[in-house]
């Protein structure tokens, strides 16, 4: 069921609003930014999500990957979602929210949700890493 979840950083500088509908399904990253972030995430429209703070509170990283952008706040360094440019097979832009981000997270919603494993290590977005134990 679709939901508007509001979300924010640690220090409640970075506010998100986003729909968000569990039932569909969460994903898990082994690429070496999110695994070391174990970025547990959830995929949105871009136009289900919008960010409740002025910009200028963000700073931003972008590894290799040119498509992804990781913004994270200035303050707290918290990392509450990703903007990806390119499709990368669903055939639209999205941004990739960690539910851990969301103030009023409904638990059992999200452990019960499907999980997708990513093999972001080795370019393999279609396929499940090996091993997923640590993600």
């Amino acid at each position: 069921m679709l939901r508007t979840y509001l979300g924010s950083c640690h220090c409640q500088l970075v506010k998100f609003e986003a729909r968000i509908d569990f039932d569909e399904g969460t994903s898990k990253c082994n690429c070496s930014y999110c695994s070391r972030l174990r970025f547990w995430h959830v995929q949105v429209r871009r136009e289900d999500f919008r960010l409740l703070c002025d910009e200028a509170v963000l700073n931003e990283y972008q590894g290799n990957n040119l498509v992804a952008h990781h913004p994270f706040c200035k303050r707290c360094g918290v990392h509450v979602f990703d903007r990806i440019d390119m499709p990368n097979g669903t055939g639209y832009p999205y941004i990739n929210v960690n539910i851990m981000c969301l103030d009023e997270l409904d638990l059992d919603a999200a452990l019960n949700a499907p999980v997708t494993y990513r093999d972001g290590l080795h370019n393999d977005w279609g396929n499940p890493p090996v091993q997923t134990r640590h993600l």
